[in-house]
């Protein structure tokens, strides 16, 4: 029952608009923390960090098509050379999930222009 009702909240983000490169990295961001917001909330992300038991997989799964999409706009944009060659997307995206996580336990909450801030950081590295 609960993998039938979790399977039910993943959904993939859709196309990525047409923009230019950092503001699709924004929008696949705002895909990922939305549901790590609103879809799991703190108590499915501290399953998630806990364990790794089937239901911490499960939970994975929710956030998955966000994480991935994240990363594939990344890699798509280091080869059309819009960002640098060297850059890690893996890395990237997990540094952008781990500022949310690291917000959320410093504050309790994520603000919303906090979004902003961290990529603004993270854009100085990316950008060719």
């Amino acid at each position: 029952m609960l993998r039938d009702t979790l399977s039910a909240l993943i959904e993939h983000p859709g196309e990525p608009p047409d923009a230019p490169t950092r503001e699709k990295i924004r929008w696949a961001m705002d895909s990922t923390w939305s549901h790590m917001a609103d879809v799991l909330g703190p108590g499915g992300l501290a399953a998630m960090v806990e364990g790794d038991d089937a239901y911490a997989d499960l939970l994975r799964d929710v956030l998955a098509p966000h994480t991935d999409a994240l990363a594939t706009l990344i890699r798509a944009d280091v080869e059309a050379g819009a960002l640098r060659g060297d850059l890690d997307a893996d890395a990237c995206v997990s540094l952008l999930v781990g500022a949310y996580l690291g917000e959320l336990v410093r504050r309790g909450a994520v603000g919303e222009s906090f979004a902003e801030s961290c990529l603004d950081l993270m854009w100085i590295t990316m950008r060719p």
